[in-house]
C-alpha cells in the first residue's frame, strides 16, 4: 500500500424526521437517537482531498471495515456499489469516480429491524444475539480508509504453521484492478520476538485481470528450523513483510502470527500436542455505551486481563464476530477464543442460505490467520429452518480455510429440534441446569456407544444476581438507562422478550421489599451464584468425556445479571475462591454408591452435605490435572474445621502418576463425624501439594504447587424420639417408610377426635376446618394445590434468604450455606404476595422462614412461610422433604437436614 487515509471522525447524518447533524464515525445512530427501532434510510456524508489525478499505476480503494446492516454507496454523486452484512469488511476501486481536490462520498444505510414489514427483519438475517440483549444497531460501526495502492491490491494477508509439521504457511488474496494480467512476485520476509530474520519466502504469480471483486489466492510454505510455538503461556508471536513487486507494481504488508497445532484426539482437545481444558467465558459482544461490539484498545486489553483474574484461558465470542483488535489482542496476550458465526432462530426464507452462502467465506476470511482461534462454530441452537446441505457445504469451507476445531450447530440438533446428521468435531452443549440436575444430564449424554471426541459445553452455567437499577444509575450518572424503557420504540428488548419488565423494576423492588434490603439480599444473591458455579464447574470436571466450557456470561445485560462482572465490569466475585474451580488443576467432589430397594432395585443417592453427629462420612476426591506436567506423587491432606479449630485431620502421599488430561481419584476422605448438641457447619478443606523445587521434565512449572477447594459439611444432633405417632395425611408419597407416623383419613378421624398437630401434603377442607378451629398443620405441598405456587428454578435466578425464625434459628450462616438445600431443592415456590386473595379462608399472619427472591423478575415467593388461619397456625413450605430429584436421596429417612427441619417443625407447632 502507497499511503493509507483514515476517513474516521466526524460525518454528516441525515435521517427522515431528524434535521441534518454531525455522528462520530466509527459509531451508530443509536447513540445520537432516542428511537432505537429506527430502521433507515440514514445518508452519512462527507468531503476528503485528492491531491492530484491519479496515474496509470495509481488506483483508490475504499475500504469499510463494518457497516451495519445495508449500504449503497455514491462518490461525487455517482453510485460506486452497494453491500450486505454486518460483520464482514468490503471496498471499492473509486479511482474512475475521484477528481482533484474535494471529493463528496455519501452513504445510505438500512439496520436489521423487528418487523416483518421491515426491509431487513432480524431474524432473516445474520444478525446474532446482540439485538436480543440490547438492539439491532445501524451505521458506519468499524473504520473507514482511504487506500492509496497499486494496479495490484492486498485485500487480505495471513501467516500460520505448524509445530508438529515444523512448517510455516504465509497468504495473501491479491486483486488485479488493471485491464490485463500481471506478473507478480510476492516476497515474505519471516522476523522473530527480537526482530532477527528467520526465514524468506517468495511466489511468482500470474494474477489474471478480470472481476477484480474475485480474489486470487496465494500461498507459500517452507520449513522452519527451530519453531517457537505460539500457546497459553508464552504466546510467541512472528513478524512478517509482505512485498509485492512487478511491472509497475508495487506494496507492502506486514502482520504477525503465531505457529501452534490445535486437533481433537478421543475425548481431548491437543493444544501442540498438549491437553487443554478449555476454560471459557461466554461473550455476547455487548457494550450499553456504544451498543456496537467495537471497544477500544485498552478495553480489550482490559477485558483479557479480568478474565485471567478468574482463571478462564478462552472467550467465546457467541453469535458475533470481533474486531481485529480484540482478535490481534488475544494473539497477543494468549487467550483462546471460540468464535461463534451470527446466526440464531433464523426464519426459514429463501434468503437464507443464499446469506449464508455469500457472507460465512468473508467472514472465515476475517478470522484466519489468528492464532488465537482454535474453536468455530456456524450457528447457535439451529433447528431445521436451516438446512442441512448449507451447514456441510461451509463445515467443509472452515476446514479448507484451516480451522481445526468446527461445528455446525452450537447446542446440538438432537436438544433443539435441528438435523441429527452432524458435521461437527467435538459434541457440544447447552445444559442451563439447577445443580442437583446437572449430573444426571451429563451421565445421560456420555453413554459409552458413542463416538469418541471431546465435548465442550458452547455455553452453559449461567447465575443470576440480584440488581438495583437506581444504583446503576448513580455509577454511570445518569438519569434513565436506555434499556430500562417498557417501550418498544425506545427500546425493542421490551418488545422482542415482553417479560423483560425493565419498566417495572422500581414498582417490582418495592413491593417485594428488595429495595429495603437490597445491601443484604445483594450479597446473599453473590453467594448463591458462587455456590452454584462452583458445583457445576467441579461436577463437570469430574467427567473425563467432558474438555472444556463457556459459562455464561462475561457481564450484566439487561436480559441477565449472570455476568462474572456487573453491568459497570467490576468483578462480582473473589478471585481465589473463584480460581480454585476454575483452574488447570481442580479438585472435584464424588460420593459413594448406592441402590435402594423400592419394589424392585434403584439408584439411591448418597446424601452429600447434611448428617447427624456420629455419623458416617465420606467423600472421594477427583483430581483433573491439565497442568503441563505429569503430577508423580501428590502430597493429600485434608482438614475437618470448625472456625479455626481443626477437628479432624489427615494426610498422606500418594503412591500415584496422574497424566496429562486426566480425571481421577486422588484420596478417599471418610471419618466419624463428631457429635453436636446443636447445629454446626464445617468445613472440610482438601490441598494437594505436588512438583518438586527444580523444573520438571517437559514443563515451564517448577517448584512446588499447590492445589485446594472447600466444602461445607452441616452436622446436626439426633432428633429425639417422639413419643405419639405423628397424624400424617399424605397423598403424595412424601412420608413414604416413615417411624413413628400414623397415616389418616381426614374424613373419618375429624368425626371421633382432634389431634393437636397434622402433616399434611394437602390443605384440604376438613384439615382447613380442623386449623381454623385451633389446629396446627406442616403443610408440605407438590406442584398445584390450595396455596398458589410460582415454577422456579432452585439455583439459577434465584437467591435463598433465612430469615429468623424458632425453626432454623441456631443454623450458621457461611458463604458456603446454600448447599444444606441441596437435597431440599425444588421447583416451585409459593406465591405468598397473592395469599391476601385467600382471606376469605382466614389466612393472615405471614412470616416468611425461607424466601426467594427472583434476581431477573425482582419478585419474592417462599420456600417455607408461616401463617394463621382462623384459630391456628400453618407452616408451609414447598421444599423436597422425601428427595428424589436429581442427585437428592430417595425418602424423608435419608434426607438429614429434612428430618432435623421437619423435628423443629413439629415441636415448634406443638408449643402452642
Amino acid at each position: 500500500m502507497k499511503n493509507i487515509t483514515s476517513l474516521n471522525g466526524k460525518w454528516n447524518f441525515k435521517a427522515a424526521g431528524i434535521g441534518a447533524q454531525h455522528i462520530d464515525v466509527p459509531s451508530c445512530w443509536e447513540n445520537i437517537m432516542d428511537r432505537k427501532d429506527f430502521t433507515g434510510p440514514c445518508t452519512y456524508w462527507r468531503s476528503f482531498e485528492i491531491e492530484k489525478s491519479p496515474d496509470g499505476n495509481t488506483r483508490y480503494v475504499l475500504l469499510f471495515e463494518g457497516v451495519s446492516y445495508y449500504c449503497d454507496v455514491y462518490v461525487n454523486g455517482l453510485e460506486v456499489g452497494s453491500h450486505e452484512g454486518m460483520w464482514d469488511s468490503f471496498w471499492f476501486d473509486i479511482t474512475g469516480f475521484l477528481k482533484p481536490g474535494s471529493n463528496e462520498l455519501k452513504l445510505n444505510i438500512w439496520k436489521p429491524g423487528y418487523g416483518e414489514d421491515d426491509r431487513f427483519p432480524v431474524r432473516q438475517v445474520l444478525a446474532g444475539f446482540i439485538p436480543d440483549v440490547a438492539c439491532t444497531f445501524g451505521g458506519i460501526w468499524d473504520d473507514v480508509k482511504l487506500v492509496e495502492t497499486g494496479k495490484i491490491y492486498i485485500d487480505s494477508h495471513w501467516g500460520k504453521g505448524s509445530v508438529e509439521k515444523g512448517m510455516i504457511t504465509l497468504g495473501a488474496d491479491i486483486r488485479n484492478l488493471s485491464g490485463e494480467d500481471a506478473d507478480v512476485v510476492l516476497n515474505w520476509e519471516i522476523t522473530d520476538r527480537e526482530g532477527i530474520i528467520v526465514a524468506n519466502l517468495s511466489h511468482r504469480a500470474c494474477v489474471p485481470t478480470g472481476n477484480p471483486c474475485a480474489a486470487h489466492k496465494i500461498e507459500a510454505s517452507r520449513e522452519l528450523g527451530r519453531i517457537v510455538p505460539w500457546d497459553i503461556e508464552n504466546p510467541y508471536l512472528y513478524t512478517y513483510r509482505l512485498t509485492v513487486t512487478g511491472d509497475g507494481i508495487g506494496g507492502e504488508v506486514s502482520g504477525r502470527f503465531g505457529v501452534r497445532d490445535v486437533k481433537p484426539e478421543g475425548t481431548q482437545i491437543l493444544l501442540n500436542g498438549r491437553p487443554v481444558y478449555l476454560r471459557g467465558v461466554l461473550h455476547w459482544g455487548y457494550y450499553d455505551d456504544t451498543i456496537t461490539p467495537n471497544p477500544s484498545r485498552d478495553a480489550v486489553r482490559e477485558e483479557i486481563s479480568k478474565i485471567k483474574d478468574y482463571g478462564f484461558n478462552m472467550i467465546k465470542h457467541c453469535l458475533y464476530i470481533p474486531r481485529d483488535n480484540y482478535l490481534r489482542a488475544a494473539d497477543e496476550e494468549g487467550v483462546l477464543l471460540w468464535v461463534e458465526l451470527p446466526l440464531w432462530l433464523p426464519e426459514e426464507t429463501p434468503e437464507l442460505a443464499k446469506r449464508i452462502e455469500r457472507e460465512y467465506p468473508r467472514i472465515l476470511r476475517k478470522l484466519a490467520g489468528y492464532a488465537s482461534v482454535v474453536v468455530l462454530s456456524l450457528g447457535c441452537e439451529l433447528d431445521k429452518n436451516v438446512e442441512g446441505a448449507i451447514l456441510e457445504k461451509m463445515y467443509n469451507l472452515a476446514h479448507s480455510m484451516g480451522f481445526s476445531l468446527v461445528r455446525d450447530n452450537s447446542g446440538s440438533g438432537e436438544c433443539y429440534g435441528g438435523h441429527l446428521v452432524e458435521f461437527a468435531d467435538y459434541f457440544d452443549y447447552h445444559f442451563y441446569a439447577d445443580i442437583h440436575n446437572i449430573e444426571n444430564l451429563m451421565e445421560a449424554f456420555t453413554p459409552g456407544w458413542r463416538n469418541r471426541r471431546p465435548w465442550l459445553y458452547g455455553e452453559f452455567c449461567d447465575s443470576d444476581t440480584m440488581r438495583s437499577f437506581k444504583r446503576i444509575r448513580e455509577r454511570k450518572r445518569v438519569d434513565v438507562l436506555w434499556w430500562e424503557r417498557g417501550d418498544a420504540i425506545l427500546n425493542p428488548i421490551s418488545r422482542l422478550k415482553p417479560d423483560f419488565r425493565g419498566d417495572k423494576h422500581e414498582e417490582r423492588m418495592e413491593k417485594y421489599g428488595i429495595d429495603r434490603e437490597f445491601d443484604e439480599i445483594y450479597r446473599l444473591s453473590i453467594n448463591h451464584s458462587m455456590v452454584h458455579r462452583k458445583m457445576t464447574i467441579e461436577f463437570t470436571r469430574a467427567f473425563p468425556e467432558i474438555t472444556g466450557y463457556n459459562i455464561t456470561a462475561i457481564r450484566d445485560v439487561p436480559i441477565a445479571t449472570s455476568g462474572i462482572f456487573d453491568d459497570c465490569m467490576e468483578p462480582k466475585f473473589e478471585h481465589d475462591t473463584f480460581r480454585m474451580f476454575n483452574s488447570d488443576v481442580v479438585l472435584a467432589p464424588a460420593w459413594d454408591l448406592a441402590r435402594i430397594w423400592i419394589n424392585a432395585d434403584r439408584v439411591q443417592n448418597r446424601e452429600r452435605f447434611n448428617f447427624f453427629g456420629g455419623s458416617y462420612y465420606g467423600l472421594h476426591v477427583i483430581l483433573s490435572n491439565y497442568s503441563s506436567m505429569e503430577i508423580k506423587n501428590p502430597l493429600a491432606r485434608w482438614e475437618l474445621r470448625y472456625g479455626d479449630e481443626i477437628v479432624l485431620s489427615h494426610e498422606e502421599r500418594i503412591d500415584k502418576m496422574f497424566a496429562r488430561g486426566e480425571a481421577s481419584e486422588l484420596i478417599y476422605v471418610n471419618m466419624r463425624l463428631p457429635e453436636v448438641s446443636s447445629p454446626k457447619t464445617f468445613l472440610l478443606n482438601v490441598e494437594m501439594e505436588y512438583g518438586e523445587e527444580s523444573s520438571l521434565e517437559g514443563s515451564r512449572e517448577g517448584g512446588k504447587k499447590h492445589v485446594r477447594n472447600v466444602w461445607p459439611v452441616f452436622v446436626y444432633p439426633c432428633p429425639a424420639a417422639i413419643e405419639d405417632a405423628i397424624k400424617v395425611y399424605d397423598t403424595n408419597g412424601v412420608f413414604s417408610q416413615m417411624d413413628g407416623i400414623s397415616k389418616l383419613d381426614p374424613v373419618e378421624f375429624f368425626v371421633t377426635s382432634w389431634p393437636d398437630f397434622i402433616a399434611t401434603t394437602r390443605l384440604t377442607p376438613g384439615i382447613r376446618e380442623f386449623v381454623n378451629e385451633g389446629g396446627r398443620a406442616l403443610l408440605i405441598q407438590r406442584g398445584e394445590g390450595f396455596l398458589p405456587v410460582k415454577r422456579v428454578a432452585f439455583w439459577r435466578e434465584g437467591a435463598i434468604r433465612r430469615y429468623r425464625h424458632p425453626v432454623t434459628d441456631g443454623l450458621d450462616y457461611t458463604w458456603l450455606d446454600d448447599l444444606r438445600y441441596f437435597s431440599l431443592s425444588t421447583d416451585t415456590a409459593f406465591a405468598s404476595f397473592e395469599f391476601e386473595k385467600y382471606e376469605k379462608y382466614g389466612i393472615k399472619e405471614l412470616r416468611p422462614v425461607i424466601r426467594r427472591y427472583d434476581c431477573r423478575e425482582w419478585e419474592a415467593t417462599d420456600y417455607m412461610v408461616e401463617f394463621s388461619m382462623g384459630k391456628g397456625t400453618v407452616l408451609a413450605t414447598t421444599l423436597r422433604f422425601e428427595g428424589g430429584m436429581g442427585k437428592q436421596p430417595c425418602l424423608m429417612k435419608n434426607n438429614p437436614f429434612a428430618l432435623y427441619l421437619f423435628d423443629r417443625i413439629y415441636r415448634y407447632l406443638n408449643i402452642f
